[in-house]
């Protein structure tokens, strides 16, 4: 992967790949009324979340735009169908996008460079504990499903 393929790759796996999971988990937050997957979808927006802010900066540093895509329609085509998913199927979905996303992600910091590789490498993290999460909760491990995701996490949320 020569440089102009990683950047782009940073930007668009990296960055526009937060924006997204940050859309579709705050959308599925909304459509949601189970309190206990409330919070599980409200700890995924989080982490997606704070990993975009913590993006921003590298990105600038890198030269590349920190704009926001469009991902509205991408967004409502999830959203249409969250009410005709079973959690199982919600689940399977999570697994088979950030599969797609960590097989990109592992690419990007096999390429990156010494310096770049740090943030490579987190999130290769930030995308496996999402997988890990979809993992547990499709093996009945729901009290520890969020453990990966939270503990990345600065600002964690709670119940009240």
């Amino acid at each position: 992967m020569n440089r102009s393929e990683y950047l782009s790759g940073v930007r668009e796996l990296f960055y526009e790949g937060e924006m997204l999971g940050e859309a579709v988990f705050e959308r599925y937050l909304e459509l949601e009324t189970d309190p206990v997957r409330q919070l599980k979808w409200a700890a995924l927006l989080q982490l997606e979340t704070e990993t975009k802010a913590r993006l921003r900066p590298f990105l600038m540093g890198l030269g590349l735009s920190i704009t926001r895509k469009d991902e509205s329609a991408r967004v409502t085509e999830f959203a249409n169908a969250f009410a005709s998913k079973s959690w199982q199927q919600h689940m399977e979905e999570i697994i088979a996008v950030t599969g797609y996303y960590l097989q990109g992600f592992r690419s990007l910091e096999a390429a990156a460079p010494e310096s770049e590789r740090a943030m490579a490498q987190s999130m290769v993290a930030h995308e496996a504990s999402i997988f890990r999460f979809a993992e547990l909760e499709l093996a009945g491990e729901a009290k520890k499903s969020l453990d990966d995701v939270i503990a990345q996490l600065r600002w964690p949320p709670t119940t009240q």
